[in-house]
């Protein structure tokens, strides 16, 4: 972020003046102009979002900008803000939230010198987000997580304060000499100072001023659209409800949880809330005209077909916002009933996405399942979902197979024939059936309150992995070969390699150490080392089963990149250390390395062709288990 962007330093009012001098609505004034002066956040507004990017930006501007050493008369310029005297004699921040905002966080952080120097602050308060003002005060980790605001400001605050840590105390009076210095006293900093005249409507210069600059968001407009007070918006009794639901709904979006059980990949957004309105405008909309072809990759789509929902003859705001809010209600109950959030979850997980366009498949699937939901029952709905898991399952295969009436015998037949056909080489298809049969094993746990944990499944990535090594996969590159020796050596140094054959895990503990000593570990000798190191645990041939299901299963990228095609007891004990520290495992990986799924575990350090078949013949079991609701006569 330049200083052209959030402000800059000048020495004169040049184009500030008009010919007849300064307009008596546009001046610049001083931020100690400001200190005793009284501003309100309206409803309508945006809330705080700057980064600590953004804060840093101002903050480094404004140390050059001291540094600089100007004249007497120089000052630093701050962006415009717009703002609408009230009755009350408060100011209406129509636009300038953010700087002001985050000159009060600086303000705050310097305040023990402040005091010293008689100064005061200037009071910002918020409609509808009332905690925000006393945050504002005391700046805390614990109550940062109250409102999507309060987490921005504390973010913000903490950007600032280690800004300041670097820097001894009279640089900290100077910066702040120069923020709230008078006119003519030494370089200072202004603001330009835009007054709307009194019968102005503050939301459409809210509007113009920041399209084409930040550019609004469609929930940012939508928020406008509502609270708007030129007759139009709701009524001003149903203005502080509908912001307070909003941030109630926003502060839900938040939870990592909720959001990627709605979402089909990790990918942020900067409003979440928005998604939830691309849904409700995909059902409200339609409904009396269905061949309305609305293009979503316009990002204000969402907005313009909210404002043609909202302009319907006999539609009040009040009654639109409960619709959104009886969305926004459903999802959150469908969340919350285990059985719907591993289904719906699962679907959503699974369903392919245009990079251009991340959540309309998402809104798409939703869409779907909400219109079935308003006329199914509990039962319907639930074989409805299978049904849809079902056909993600199969693939290619599912118009047949999908249909209602399928016999049991059938079904049997397309799940082994389905999963017979995966290998390695199809690791799209691998995905989803190994997902299905995590969330097909925690559903079959009905006393269990356990959940697969969608957010770390999105976020972490999670890719296919041979659970035994496999001859053919050598490693590859030099950061591979380092990061499969240095793992494998680990193990020639285990209780269990000694018990195996101890002169020979000494030989290759000798050989991998002579290997990393060099700056690239040299191909073939990493070669000899990767053969001699699966003999000693027990896995030197090749087996026609190594890339089928039985021999596959789900490992976060990272640990697959760093583990990738290390023998079966190392990766036991990495899967091991993570399920002990706290960290998502999807619980069907757990299970396999625990040998959970072999019948008589005895060898608990290898994967042999007994573990293999067991849990191939796993999955298939509680695939036709959790399909068994399709069988024909089961509804």
């Amino acid at each position: 972020m330049s200083a052209e962007q959030l402000g800059a330093h000048t020495t004169s009012h040049e184009g500030l003046q008009n010919r007849g001098g300064p307009s008596p609505r546009l001046r610049l004034r001083s931020i100690v102009e400001l200190l005793k002066e009284r501003f309100v956040v309206p409803t309508y507004q945006r809330g705080y979002r700057w980064s600590s990017r953004q804060v840093v930006a101002l903050l480094d501007d404004l140390a050059g900008f001291v540094a600089s050493a100007p004249s007497r008369d120089g000052y630093y310029c701050l962006q415009p803000i717009v703002v609408l005297r009230r009755d009350s004699g408060e100011w209406e921040l129509v636009d300038g939230q953010q700087r002001l905002t985050t000159i009060f966080l600086v303000l705050r952080v310097l305040e023990d010198i402040a005091k010293l120097l008689g100064l005061s602050r200037f009071s910002i308060d918020y409609e509808t987000r009332l905690g925000s003002a006393k945050f504002l005060e005391k700046p805390n980790l614990e109550d940062s997580e109250h409102t999507i605001d309060q987490h921005h400001m504390f973010e913000a605050f903490v950007a600032i304060e280690q800004w300041f840590s670097t820097r001894d105390g009279s640089f900290r009076l100077d910066l702040l000499r120069c923020i709230t210095g008078p006119d003519g006293s030494g370089p200072n900093v202004r603001i330009v100072w835009y007054e709307l005249e009194e019968d102005a409507d503050p939301v459409k210069a809210f509007v113009r001023l920041n399209v084409g600059k930040i550019p609004l968001t469609s929930s940012e407009l939508i928020r406008a659209l509502l609270l708007r007070t030129d007759g139009r918006g709701a009524d001003a009794r149903d203005q502080v409800p509908i912001a307070r639901d909003w941030d109630t709904v926003e502060r839900r979006l938040q939870d990592d949880r909720f959001w990627y059980f709605l979402q089909s990949d990790g990918h942020a957004t900067a409003s979440r809330i928005e998604f939830l309105f691309d849904v409700f405008v995909r059902i409200h909309g339609a409904q009396d005209r269905p061949a309305r072809n609305v293009d979503f990759h316009d990002p204000l789509a969402t907005f313009l077909e909210f404002q043609v929902i909202l302009d319907r003859d006999g539609s009040s705001v009040w009654s639109t916002w409960q619709s959104f809010k009886r969305l926004a209600q459903t999802l959150d109950d469908w969340f919350e009933d285990r059985s719907l959030y591993h289904l719906v979850g699962f679907l959503i997980a699974t369903t392919p996405t245009d990079p251009a366009k991340p959540r309309s498949a998402a809104a798409a699937l939703l869409l779907d399942l909400l219109r079935v939901r308003s006329t199914a029952s509990a039962t319907e709905l639930d074989v409805h979902l299978r049904r849809l898991a079902f056909r993600r399952f199969m693939g290619s295969q599912a118009r047949e197979a999908g249909r209602e009436g399928v016999t049991t015998s059938t079904l049997d037949e397309h799940i082994a024939e389905r999963l017979d056909r995966l290998t390695y080489g199809t690791p799209a298809p691998v995905r989803v059936a190994l997902l299905l049969f995590n969330v097909a094993g925690i559903l079959e746990q009905t006393a269990s309150a356990q959940r697969f944990e969608f957010a770390h499944f999105k976020v972490a990535r999670w890719d296919i992995e041979h659970v035994r090594s496999v001859a053919e996969y050598v490693p590859s590159t030099p950061s591979m070969r380092r990061g499969w020796l240095t793992h494998a050596r680990d193990f020639t140094t285990s209780p269990s390699a000694t018990a195996l054959d101890a002169d020979e895990a000494g030989s290759l503990r000798d050989a991998i150490d002579e290997i990393l000593s060099a700056e690239a570990p040299d191909p073939a000798r990493t070669a000899d080392v990767f053969r001699r190191v699966r003999i000693l645990g027990r896995e030197p041939e090749t087996r026609g089963e190594d890339d089928t299901i039985s021999n596959l299963v789900l490992l976060d990228m990272g640990t697959n990149r760093s583990y990738r095609n290390a023998i079966f007891p190392v990766k036991r004990r990495r899967i091991i250390e993570l399920d002990r520290d706290g960290q998502f495992v999807p619980p069907a990986t757990r299970n396999v390395f625990l040998k959970y799924y072999s019948p008589d575990a005895t060898q608990l350090l290898l994967w042999d062709d007994d573990d293999g078949r067991a849990y191939s013949q796993a999955v298939k079991s509680t695939l036709r288990r959790f399909f068994a609701p399709l069988v024909e006569g089961s509804v």
